[in-house]
């Protein structure tokens, strides 16, 4: 019996949660597609269908979440009439509540922060995330780059140096969270005040403009 494209979707999108909760548990190099295609509840055939590989399932499952993190500052950037700061802002502060209350977010960033070992057996996997930081990169130059044209940001903002800060920012307060969650509990209050800290560094920090304008470089 042909199956619809519904169910075919369905099947799909069941295969990316299973692989997503078989990674969580066992590692990305542990993780096998016999036991992802188990977890599904389809045969391994089934699985090949709609995924070449497990780097193939990895990629499709990172770039689903990447996707509805993203998706709102890609708009607001394309918009050009946007407020780019606030909107990093706010992007901000939607992306720890998905950390804090979504399950679903909390666990893949578990897979992404502790569980994707940086082996030469699991190139495949690192070369994913690699792809992903690139475009994380290329998103965040974009943005703060507008954010300068606005005047939200100063115009001798170095843009390189301010990525590898914010990146640098986002990255270690997801890991404290992950590593020590009862230690890096952040409440919503004080969210606000590490989420504006950070847009505060990018605002006014000295050491974060242009070599020339830095009395730090000298």
């Amino acid at each position: 019996m042909r199956r619809t494209k519904a169910e075919a979707l369905e099947t799909r999108q069941n295969l990316l949660m299973a692989a997503l909760e078989t990674f969580y548990h066992k590692g990305t190099s542990r993780a096998s597609l016999n036991e992802i295609a188990r977890a599904a509840g389809v045969t391994r055939g089934a699985l090949y269908w709609h995924f070449k590989n497990k780097e193939d399932l990895f990629d499709a499952l990172f770039g689903q979440l990447w996707e509805d993190a993203e998706n709102q500052l890609r708009n607001d950037l394309a918009d050009g009439a946007a407020d780019m700061l606030e909107s990093l802002y706010n992007s901000l502060l939607a992306m720890f509540d998905r950390l804090a209350n979504d399950p679903l977010y909390y666990k893949f960033y578990s897979v992404l922060f502790l569980k994707c070992e940086y082996v030469t057996e699991n190139q495949a996997i690192v070369d994913v995330i690699v792809k992903y930081e690139k475009m994380w990169y290329e998103l965040l130059t974009a943005v703060f780059q507008q954010c300068v044209k606005q005047k939200s940001l100063p115009e001798n903002l170095d843009i390189d140096a301010a990525v590898f800060y914010f990146q640098s920012a986002i990255t270690g307060s997801i890991y404290q969270n992950l590593v020590n969650p009862v230690r890096a509990d952040i409440k919503r209050d004080m969210l606000l005040v590490f989420v504006k800290s950070i847009i505060g560094g990018l605002q006014y920090c000295p050491t974060l403009r242009s070599p020339e304008d830095n009395p730090v470089s000298e």
